[in-house]
């Protein structure tokens, strides 16, 4: 299982990279596809949705599989997992992937509804740095959904970001303590 650990801003690369790849196809499907429901209702129809720390990309593939209504994207700080989520998700049409830092997103403003992130926020080196970056591709009312440690630096994602905090509660989840945090852009 993942394991919660302080290494922030820094990419999971190389043969980490491959072991969290195995993890997530082979152990981490109930967990993402609970997620991943959770997500689809929260979603508006048709939205355009990012992923950041995507990862090898299974809570897209899960995504895309739900709500293929969805026009989905996702980024990921190191490049070995972009690579992995493009080998996962091959086959799948329309899916946007760039090796980016969530402080520094390569999109432009108001262009998503919805931006989730699971398990990456205690990883990102200047969350709110991240979080101001969230609120700038959002569209005026679009959402930020965060599943993450409870420990994660959650109260920095509303800190001079331009999100305002809608709530903050536990999230069940196989294997993990896990906090569901929303905010909305202003």
């Amino acid at each position: 299982m993942p394991h919660e650990h302080t290494h922030r801003g820094e990419a999971i690369e190389g043969r980490h990279s491959r072991v969290y790849d195995r993890l997530a196809r082979l152990l981490m499907k109930p967990h993402y596809r609970r997620i991943a429901t959770d997500i689809a209702a929260s979603a508006p129809d048709g939205a355009a949705l990012l992923d950041v720390g995507t990862g090898p990309g299974i809570l897209l593939k899960t995504l895309a599989r739900i709500r293929p209504d969805l026009r989905l994207a996702g980024v990921d700080l190191a490049r070995d997992m972009i690579d992995h989520a493009r080998r996962n998700l091959a086959g799948l049409d329309g899916l946007e992937l760039h090796a980016a830092d969530v402080a520094a997103l390569p999109f432009e403003d108001d262009r998503f509804d919805l931006v989730v992130s699971s398990y990456s926020s205690h990883h990102w080196g200047d969350p709110e740095a991240g979080s101001a970056e969230i609120a700038r591709i959002l569209r005026p009312g679009g959402r930020f959904i965060n599943y993450d440690f409870p420990r994660a630096p959650l109260d920095a994602l509303t800190r001079r970001s331009g999100l305002t905090l809608v709530r903050q509660t536990p999230f069940r989840s196989p294997f993990m303590k896990t906090t569901r945090f929303e905010a909305a852009a202003n």
